[in-house]
């Protein structure tokens, strides 16, 4: 029987998580401020980001609800995917 491929990638991320752990927690202990303010402007980035494309679909535009309603069906489908993956 072959192996789950998602589970495979998972092994592999958290392995690579682990090594570059050890070398980026002493930087992150000495400079938490820094790298809190990044990750804030990264964030604040791809929301920016994505209102900046999602005005330019006249779709969404005409009909935000719409987003709102795909925002809400990709929240279910992404929760109903983690209910199956753990059955697994």
């Amino acid at each position: 029987m072959s192996r789950d491929p998602i589970q495979k990638v998972e092994e592999i991320v958290k392995d690579a998580h682990d090594r570059v752990g050890k070398r980026t927690l002493p930087v992150l202990k000495h400079y938490p401020l820094i790298f809190s303010f990044l990750i804030v402007f990264s964030v604040a980035a791809i929301l920016h980001g994505f209102e900046l494309w999602a005005d330019q679909i006249a779709f969404f535009e005409e009909y935000p609800s719409s987003l709102i309603l795909f925002g809400i069906f990709m929240l279910f489908v992404t929760g109903m995917l983690y209910k199956s993956l753990e059955k697994m």
